[in-house]
């Protein structure tokens, strides 16, 4: 008898449900009838409201200052690219609160030009080919500015460059990196001046020459070897040298002729849209008042 009331009770929950479901669709169904007898109603009034967005959002667009996009890629150290995120948020934090100043001071630039910076957003481009939990160091980064004036790109390549460089503790690890190559490249010079002095010594001697060095024979070949692998690696050092900076610039701001925003389409669709929206929800009101009066 259990078994039978349980039965039942699951027959009329799903009845209802059925019957939920039913009426749930019948009042769809009753609303896009009700939505589709007022467009036809009142298609003038919803043509005139088209016609009213699109010329508003035509102008909108002509009145709107148009803009200019490029991207520029940048190769990091090895140092964490959370650390370089982390700059680069607070310099777009910076530009979408339109604090001018502060983005001057930061980038070294004048106020002039910080006003026409309209967004800036950035991507670390290995970010999806890491695991979650992996920690993500010496990535590029690709950066995207827009710029009101679009002749301003030569100009902000160099600033964000040396804005990222400026860090406290990048500048620190790289004095650090400069003063440790220094001094190597400084006892390369003087090791290959005394082997340069040796050679001369046994390729042109003044006085007697017993051939040894700290008790093994001179070898003229062992010292004209020797000095070459220290000039290479002197060199190398130099090379290293020149290439300390935590960034570097792959692919630079590529300037632009033609804007890139606004477009006339997105306006236009946006406000046909809109404009189509509002007229519909007009011809549905004015459709329920006339039903309400027929009624009466």
């Amino acid at each position: 008898m259990n078994e039978n009331k349980s039965t039942q009770s699951d027959e009329v929950d799903l009845h209802n449900l059925l019957l939920a479901f039913q009426r749930m669709f019948k009042g769809v169904g009753e609303g896009i009838f009700r939505v589709i007898n007022a467009i036809k109603a009142y298609y003038l009034l919803l043509i005139i409201s088209i016609t009213i967005g699109l010329l508003i959002s035509y102008a909108m667009h002509y009145t709107t200052k148009p803009h200019y996009t490029s991207s520029m890629t940048l190769m990091l150290a090895n140092i964490r690219n959370e650390f370089m995120e982390n700059q680069l948020d607070n310099l777009t934090v910076m530009i979408e609160e339109d604090n001018y100043s502060a983005v001057a001071e930061r980038l070294d630039i004048n106020v002039e030009t910080a006003q026409q910076i309209k967004e800036m957003s950035f991507t670390s481009l290995d970010r999806d080919r890491i695991e979650e939990d992996s920690i993500l160091t010496g990535s590029p980064f690709q950066i995207q500015l827009a710029l009101y004036d679009n002749t301003l790109f030569g100009v902000m390549e160099p600033a964000i460059v040396n804005y990222l460089e400026s860090n406290r503790f990048f500048t620190k690890q790289k004095l650090i990196k400069q003063r440790q190559v220094s001094s190597m490249i400084s006892r390369l010079k003087g090791e290959i001046a005394s082997i340069d002095s040796i050679k001369t010594t046994v390729g042109t001697p003044k006085g007697p020459v017993n051939g040894f060095v700290y008790g093994q024979p001179i070898d003229p070949t062992n010292l004209y070897r020797e000095s070459v692998t220290m000039y290479e690696h002197q060199v190398e050092l130099e090379a290293d040298l020149e290439q300390l900076d935590n960034v570097e610039v792959i692919t630079g701001f590529t300037p632009r002729l033609h804007p890139s925003g606004p477009i006339l389409m997105k306006y236009l669709v946006t406000g046909g849209f809109v404009a189509f929206l509002i007229g519909t929800i007009l011809a549905l009101i004015l459709e329920s008042k006339k039903r309400n009066r027929s009624a009466l």
